[in-house]
């Protein structure tokens, strides 16, 4: 972007485009990623304002958050939109809450990075919202749900003064991240009414909820129908895995466990033997080979009696970022070769090392 000239091109090509779809079929998707800066508005409204026109199914607007939706488009009834994604854009409760209302067929709603947001209440509204996510909406307080259709729900930032999810008996996957994480240990009442149920749980773990969770004892509830776990985990040089055989111990179905996205040397204290019976399948991404990440596999390893597979992915792509390539080469070499001493070590199971 070297000069306003080139910077309007996008926005032209935009206007171009809506003109071809006026000129001939509408159509049943619309995108705008926009590096949207305030003096485009009256371009955007239009757009948004063709898309309810034309009945479009699925809308995604990704404005770099300056775009302000109001509610000031037409209303119509039965507006078929089956799927909305707001990314970057400001949005409040009540307009949400306002356009998902004539949204009856609405499906998966996303939204992501709204400042405005402060309280959201969708109450069998829209009534088949299977799939819900919210993801960094810093000024967040209030969220409550109640959606009999809903499957699918995530939210990934600070803690909220209240979450409410009620009426939620097809709720099967629940994905958390940032500090939220800690409600699952250290408030899990909150989760109570559907804790039960879940089939799938996803969790992305920082090193500060990590650290909190080895200072006091243990305190996840029974998953007693969870069967898959998937960990994503930032941590730094030196801080114990320990915590992340806590999902493992609560689930006595899990049949598949992942981990991901783990840095070098860490210190591991030794887990105290839970053998499981169910766990199946077990897939670790970013093994490095190091002394730590050889024991953590060994622990798991002892853990899960009845492991049929382990994928091991030793591709690390943070080295690449601060290392020559030799470097990596050579840490490359380091975990390919752990990988495979593992798996000579604990035969009859079927190992899947990616090298």
């Amino acid at each position: 972007m070297s000069s306003p000239e080139i910077e309007l091109r996008p926005v032209r090509k935009c206007r171009f485009i809506l003109d071809v779809f006026r000129t001939y079929n509408p159509s049943q998707e619309l995108t705008i990623l926009l590096d949207y800066d305030g003096t485009t508005s009256p371009d955007v409204n239009e757009w948004i304002d063709f898309a309810m026109k034309n009945w479009v199914k699925m809308l995604d607007l990704n404005l770099e958050q300056y775009y302000t939706i109001e509610k000031k488009f037409p209303v119509m009834k039965h507006f078929p939109l089956t799927k909305l994604f707001l990314t970057e854009v400001n949005v409040i409760g009540e307009v949400l809450e306002h356009y998902v209302s004539i949204c009856p067929f609405l499906e998966e709603l996303y939204v992501s990075s709204s400042n405005s947001l402060v309280n959201l209440r969708l109450v069998d509204q829209p009534p088949k919202l299977s799939t819900f996510q919210v993801a960094h909406c810093s000024n967040l307080e209030n969220l409550e749900i109640s959606a009999p259709n809903l499957v699918s729900f995530g939210y990934d930032g600070p803690k909220i003064k209240n979450m409410t999810l009620k009426h939620v008996p097809l709720l099967s996957k629940v994905a958390f991240g940032g500090k939220y994480c800690e409600s699952i240990e250290f408030d899990s009442d909150q989760h109570a009414s559907y804790l039960s149920q879940l089939k799938k749980l996803v969790l992305h773990f920082t090193k500060e909820v990590v650290d909190r969770t080895l200072l006091f004892p243990y305190k996840l509830p029974v998953f007693c129908n969870l069967k898959k776990v998937e960990l994503k985990v930032y941590t730094y040089q030196g801080q114990s895995l320990l915590p992340l055989i806590a999902p493992i111990i609560a689930s006595p179905l899990l049949k598949i466990f992942s981990l991901e996205k783990l840095v070098e040397n860490y210190n591991i204290w030794k887990a105290t033997k839970h053998p499981h019976q169910c766990l199946k399948k077990i897939k670790w991404v970013g093994f490095d080979g190091s002394g730590s990440h050889v024991d953590f596999a060994k622990d798991l390893l002892d853990i899960a009696v009845s492991l049929k597979t382990f994928i091991i992915d030793t591709v690390y792509p943070n080295i690449a970022l601060s290392e020559d390539y030799a470097q990596f080469v050579k840490r490359w070499q380091i975990a390919v070769v752990a990988a495979y001493k593992i798996a000579e070590s604990h035969p009859g199971i079927n190992y899947l090392i990616d090298c």
